[in-house]
């Protein structure tokens, strides 16, 4: 119990932090998983946590040519509420949205430091951003087919 109370309060004080820092906390055990398409692969760092996800690749200023992270939801999430947006984001980077069933929903391209709304078409249950240009670089369109496979013991929030 003094253990967890010890972790509990150093990460408090982590999260009340105002100095530079990670954009956000990376938890223990495997954090990526190959994202496979027919043209590639992406080696995607997992948010999928409420946290993670609204951090997402903010403040990153390089990303592997084949690297990307990939946006995990607890369930399926409408349009308008798997929208993303590139404010302290200053990469330019190029988002595919992912339904239940591993399909590409779309694809959008999405400019550095940015406030405009990128969304699926339909329902989305996961996202994955990678550097622009590398969908259409690798032929990944709507209908697409992708694999890949969380770690067990993910924590997903809704």
């Amino acid at each position: 119990m003094k253990r967890l109370f010890s972790l509990s309060f150093v990460l408090g004080l982590a999260a009340c932090s105002s100095g530079p820092g990670p954009t956000q906390v990376t938890p223990p055990g495997d954090t990526t998983t190959a994202v496979s398409f027919p043209g590639g692969t992406i080696t995607a760092r997992i948010a999928a946590t409420s946290a993670a996800r609204t951090a997402g690749l903010m403040n990153v200023t390089t990303l592997g040519a084949n690297s990307g992270m990939l946006f995990v939801f607890g369930t399926n999430h409408a349009p308008a509420n798997c929208a993303f947006w590139m404010s302290n984001t200053p990469l330019p980077l190029s988002i595919a949205f992912i339904d239940s069933t591993m399909k590409v929903i779309n694809t959008d391209e999405m400019a550095a430091e940015t406030t405009t709304y990128h969304e699926p078409v339909s329902a989305c249950r996961y996202a994955l951003e990678a550097n622009q240009g590398w969908f259409t670089a690798h032929g990944v369109v709507a209908g697409s087919i992708v694999t890949f496979s969380l770690p067990a013991g993910t924590i997903i929030d809704p």
